[in-house]
């Protein structure tokens, strides 16, 4: 969205100013940094003036504005008409629309309506109107708009000799300063706007959507038709008049061909020409990744204006400049941002956050050497101060929504964080059923929304992640001690502190890579740290020399250290295996020296996190030779499959093996009973678990109907409820088991 390009003077003393036709590439903590929001009067008004005023007892189904302009004066005149649904029966509706503005009239089918126009609220009195009425009202109203270089609405020049331009620039709060409308983020006009513009004949006039039409009138002046047949919501209406010249491009996505228009001044053809072609090549590559450009039926744009940046308008880009960054920041929000749009000014993230990050995999795409740099420079941003939540905690100020650190580079660095967690499939998936989701498609989203996709698709509980990164504040410090336990085996301790008091601990996949640089052999780990001071141990094909944490910066932490103890350990081992005994598990073990060890411990475990001690092994307790040991397991557990040994010294000193897997136990592998099924089925021969597991019903297209979180005593005595479905085959999925098809009958 927007860009400032004045922060890029302190930034960059060497660019100056923004020339006409620069093409700059900006890192993406550049553009986060610059893309905060202006502080033009017309955004600095006091809270009440930023607050929507519009009723929600009516439904916005679509607007047709015809506006009078001209880019020499800084004067709007016209009339708005809005079509809108009543969703509870009343006798009034309120829009929002600026004091400055001067209303003349309001007409219902050709008869003028009471009104009140004070607090930037428009109350219009209608007749007694029952829900679910369809009706409009028309706005006769003209005014100055209030705003500066960086306002809602803007008259300036370009060129030598300057020539006149207007441009308007809505987010986050700004439509109502120039046009009647529904301010929030609550009702976008479903079936879309008409827009007509009447200006000098020396000028073309831009705006939303397909041009239908340039009519001249007997007044010498033109009128500019154009129509847009999504949703939009009132912030990303646009409206640009000056001399352009019009650059025609196109691509073709999966047998669709989409046109591309560019508007720029005659001096920066040059740049918006090229820039063309990377936007092309952007938008294959997003929608190879995210389905095809969401307006595929219209076109996509850009629109040179000299705000010293970049606005997503819908279907049409208003640019300063074409830098790779700035394009593709600017197409990605076309998805993300207006196909669907944040609910909430507090979830900005959901628009600037997925920006920042689709231009990062763009340009990591097309500079794959350079990926870790450009995650390296978005962290070393993030954490160059201690605190501040992505969830947006000051609504009325329009800085704090548009926060670089944190709305762009924090909100794109917790969608890395999610994939890393996720896998890149399952994060890509979440992703796509989310933009597609029925009830958020072309409408608005939550944070809360979001999660719920990743959560289906993942089969995780997120929220810990959500509290800590979205709503907390502050990043981890990693201290790393690891010691070298022989035969390829590593301890590793792992402690965080946190860089503010909101969030105590951050719960996440931490990656560690080992390397042996004398032979260049090298092995990433990744270890669920789950709490403070916690122990691991891992085994490599190598004796490794150094460790470093996050190699690839796909987590956000600052300051970590990595020590290796070389102080000789209790006990160094230097074989260790698992294998099957009839139906019982048994390990064998050697050391090649032990220092005061007093015995062995064996437990075993059915996830990993919770260990039951099985046995006891008496050690040598001191050798410096090679000293054999076995144990099996005296009764099998079913489920057990993890289990590890761990040394006690008499000084009370540990030192565990790295967690061993085996199943020997005979075991029937899980049914769904009966089946066919009426009614209520039964999941059979299912292993005992603990806490929840996420239950999903899909049907033969693989598409999810139904989705629970189950524990194993109630799915045990309740089974799962079919009640819902109709006749058919479908697939049953429980998390970390096998799909079991079934049949339902009537």
């Amino acid at each position: 969205m927007r860009y400032l390009l004045f922060f890029i003077w302190i930034l960059f003393p060497i660019i100056g100013t923004a020339q006409e036709g620069l093409e700059l590439t900006w890192s993406t903590s550049d553009i986060a940094t610059l893309e905060q929001k202006g502080k033009g009067a017309g955004l600095l008004q006091a809270n009440a003036g930023l607050k929507v005023m519009s009723s929600n007892n009516f439904d916005v189904r679509y607007y047709r504005a015809e506006w009078e302009v001209d880019p020499a004066v800084n004067f709007i005149s016209g009339q708005l008409t809005v079509y809108y649904m009543m969703v509870a029966t009343g006798s009034q509706i309120v829009l929002d629309l600026s004091q400055q503005m001067n209303v003349s009239q309001v007409l219902q089918r050709n008869m003028p309506l009471a009104t009140v126009h004070a607090a930037d609220a428009l109350a219009i009195n209608i007749p007694e109107t029952a829900s679910g009425t369809l009706d409009s009202v028309t706005i006769v109203y003209s005014g100055t708009p209030v705003g500066s270089g960086f306002g809602s609405f803007t008259t300036t020049t370009h060129g030598s000799p300057g020539v006149p331009v207007m441009w308007t620039l809505s987010e986050p709060y700004g439509s109502k300063d120039w046009w009647p409308c529904k301010n929030g983020l609550d009702d976008k006009a479903d079936d879309g706007m008409d827009i007509y513009i009447t200006h000098p004949a020396a000028y073309k006039a831009i705006s939303n959507g397909l041009r239908q039409s340039e009519t001249n009138l007997v007044d010498g002046r033109v009128r500019t038709h154009w129509r847009h047949g999504y949703a939009i919501a009132s912030y990303l209406v646009c409206m640009a008049v000056t001399d352009f010249t019009e650059l025609s491009h196109s691509t073709t996505i999966d047998g669709v061909t989409i046109p591309m228009q560019s508007y720029c001044y005659p001096e920066s053809v040059a740049s918006f020409e090229t820039g063309a072609t990377t936007a092309l090549d952007a938008m294959q590559f997003f929608s190879s990744k995210f389905g095809l450009y969401p307006f595929a039926e219209e076109k996509y744009g850009h629109v040179q204006f000299a705000w010293g940046g970049g606005m997503e308008h819908q279907t049409n880009s208003f640019m300063a400049s074409m830098g790779v960054g700035l394009i593709a920041h600017e197409l990605a929000h076309q998805w993300f941002g207006d196909m669907v749009t944040c609910s909430s000014w507090k979830d900005i993230w959901l628009n600037e956050g997925f920006a920042t990050y689709l231009t990062n995999i763009y340009q990591e795409y097309k500079n794959p050497s350079q990926a870790t740099a450009l995650r390296a420079n978005e962290v070393n941003y993030i954490t160059s101060v201690a605190n501040g939540s992505v969830m947006v905690d000051d609504t009325n100020n329009v800085n704090r929504i548009f926060h670089g650190r944190l709305s762009y580079s924090k909100g794109s660095h917790l969608l890395y964080m999610l994939r890393w967690i996720m896998g890149d499939s399952d994060f890509e998936l979440a992703l796509n059923q989310y933009l597609y989701d029925a009830r958020l498609s072309y409408g608005f989203a939550s944070t809360q929304d979001l999660q719920g996709h990743l959560e289906a698709v993942s089969g995780k509980d997120l929220t810990y992640f959500f509290d800590q990164w979205y709503r907390g504040q502050g990043y981890p410090t990693y201290q790393l001690t690891w010691s070298q336990l022989g035969a390829g085996d590593v301890s590793i301790n792992l402690k965080q502190t946190t860089s503010d008091p909101s969030v105590t601990f951050f719960k996440l996949p931490v990656p560690i890579l080992f390397k042996n640089n004398s032979t260049g052999e090298e092995q990433l780990v990744v270890v669920e740290n789950t709490h403070h001071d916690q122990d691991f141990t891992e085994n490599l094909p190598f004796d490794p020399e150094t460790a470093v944490i996050d190699p690839d910066f796909w987590l956000i932490s600052k300051n970590n250290t990595v020590t290796l103890n070389t102080d000789p350990l209790p006990v160094r081992y230097s074989a260790l295996s698992i294998g099957c005994q009839g139906h019982r598990v048994r390990l064998e073990w050697e050391t090649s020296n032990e220092k005061n060890v007093d015995y062995f411990e064996i437990r075993r475990s059915t996830d990993s996190v919770h260990w039951t001690e099985i046995g006891r092994v008496d050690a040598v307790s001191n050798s410096d030779v090679t000293n054999r040991y076995s144990f099996m397991e005296a009764t099998p557990k079913e489920g057990a499959v993890y289990f590890q040994i761990v040394s006690h010294d008499h000084d009370f000193t540990t030192v565990p093996t790295r967690i061993l897997t085996q199943r020997c136990a005979e075991k029937v592998a899980p049914y769904v009973a009966p089946n066919p099924v009426r009614g209520r089925l039964w999941l059979r021969g299912l292993s005992a678990f603990e806490g929840q597991r996420l239950l999903r019903i899909y049907d033969q297209r693989g598409v999810v109907l139904n989705s629970i979180r189950v524990s194993h005593p109630v799915l045990q005595s309740d089974g799962v409820d079919l009640s819902q479905l109709g006749a058919g085959l479908y697939f049953l999925q429980l998390d970390g088991e096998a799909s079991l098809k079934f049949v339902l009958i009537e």
